[in-house]
């Protein structure tokens, strides 16, 4: 009887977890908010916050350069298909924090820096590179 009764819970949960690995447990997301970082001087910032797909980018210092948060997902992006850069840009100058939002598909891993831009949009100054998920 112990034998029939252990084999028919067995089947039960192997059912259960078969179902749940089908149909999902719920509505769970994997969005991560990304760690705030800060180029060598402190001049430029950068956080993304999961949750509206917004970065929030900070020009902290009077210096002729305006900053960005550089950011890529894993994508193609012709010649040797390096990630294709995007550009989530401060233009209110020194001492100001902006918002960038944007619309990114659920659960994208993307990576981003913070650094200064000269008025051609050349890379000036960044901060290390660090992860997220939209």
């Amino acid at each position: 009887m112990r034998t029939t009764l252990r084999k028919a819970s067995l089947a039960f949960v192997g059912a259960a977890a078969a179902a749940t690995l089908a149909f999902g447990a719920g509505t769970a997301s994997a969005s991560q908010d990304g760690p705030y970082v800060e180029n060598a001087n402190g001049s430029a910032s950068a956080w993304f916050q999961a949750n509206g797909d917004t970065f929030w980018v900070g020009d902290w210092k009077k210096d002729g350069y305006s900053t960005a948060a550089v950011w890529a997902v894993m994508t193609p992006c012709g010649g040797f298909n390096p990630p294709c850069p995007n550009f989530a840009p401060n233009k209110k100058g020194a001492n100001t924090g902006v918002p960038v939002k944007y619309d990114l598909s659920e659960n994208l891993p993307l990576r981003y820096r913070a650094c200064t831009l000269d008025s051609h949009n050349n890379l000036k100054s960044c901060s290390d590179l660090k992860s997220a998920i939209s």
